[in-house]
């Protein structure tokens, strides 16, 4: 006859078993649905298709097993080098609180290319993702809950390294109905605009988003003026929300928009 206490660790042991298996799966689930997603996104550009793989482990060795928390921006350096840049960069654009509205611009065209457009910023854009010291599991969770962790350290280096690479005339995008439309802490003031390089970049083009049209200078901007180097020429052009929409639906050329 099977005494209590016998029963009772046996009990134990099942719970202990099952937990770990339920927790195991879950892990499981995450890192292969995390991993659908990437390639899935991934193969979506054709040219780049037979390199996904690649980019995949370059880019889960950046995490996997290394702390979320004061994450550095150099565990992504080896993803970068292996996965440049490839738009033309003197079509490159910015922008600050107009998310959904630039890229439904440049969605349907090749005169522009956002961060997110681009390979790695398309590929990882809307995504979560850390790791674990000791741990060779992907996490989707509670990733972003410290500062410098994988997740914001990738978006800091991408748009360091997006600016860095731009060339002749850049552009940005820029919210004109906000009290503050240019902020000199948001990523395109407090990463962006800094890492814009004199003489390769000539000029910045703001394009300013209202409900009116008004007009705009870069002087007027907070303290754009300030911050961008004064070797690189910069205007600012105000134009309706209703123009930008009407021009993604007629799909308008770009330089009749503004």
């Amino acid at each position: 006859m099977v005494s209590k206490k016998a029963l009772a660790i046996g009990v134990i042991v099942t719970v202990v078993v099952v937990v770990v298996i339920v927790v195991s799966s879950v892990l499981l689930t995450q890192k292969a649905e995390f991993r659908e997603t990437f390639m899935k996104k991934c193969l979506e550009f054709p040219e780049e298709k037979h390199i996904c793989e690649t980019i995949w482990t370059n880019f889960e060795q950046a995490y996997v097993g290394k702390e979320k928390c004061n994450f550095s921006d150099q565990n992504y350096d080896q993803l970068f080098a292996e996965t440049p840049f490839k738009h033309p960069c003197g079509k490159t654009m910015f922008w600050s609180k107009t998310k959904d509205l630039v890229h439904k611009f440049t969605k349907k065209r090749d005169c522009f290319f956002t961060l997110e457009d681009t390979l790695l910023g398309y590929v990882l854009n809307g995504l979560s993702w850390c790791g674990e010291k000791g741990n060779n599991e992907t996490f989707t969770e509670n990733c972003e809950d410290c500062l410098n962790n994988p997740v914001s350290s990738f978006w800091k280096i991408a748009s360091t390294r997006f600016a860095q690479y731009a060339c002749e005339g850049a552009s940005v995008m820029l919210d004109g109905e906000r009290k503050e439309p240019y902020d000199s802490n948001s990523f395109f003031g407090g990463v962006e605009v800094p890492n814009l390089q004199p003489p390769k970049v000539k000029n910045l083009t703001v394009v300013l988003v209202t409900e009116e049209i008004r007009a705009c200078t870069c002087d007027s901007l907070g303290t754009l003026r300030k911050d961008l180097d004064q070797r690189i020429g910069c205007a600012c052009k105000a134009v309706t929300k209703s123009r930008v929409e009407t021009c993604i639906e007629d799909n308008t050329p770009c330089g009749a928009c503004w």
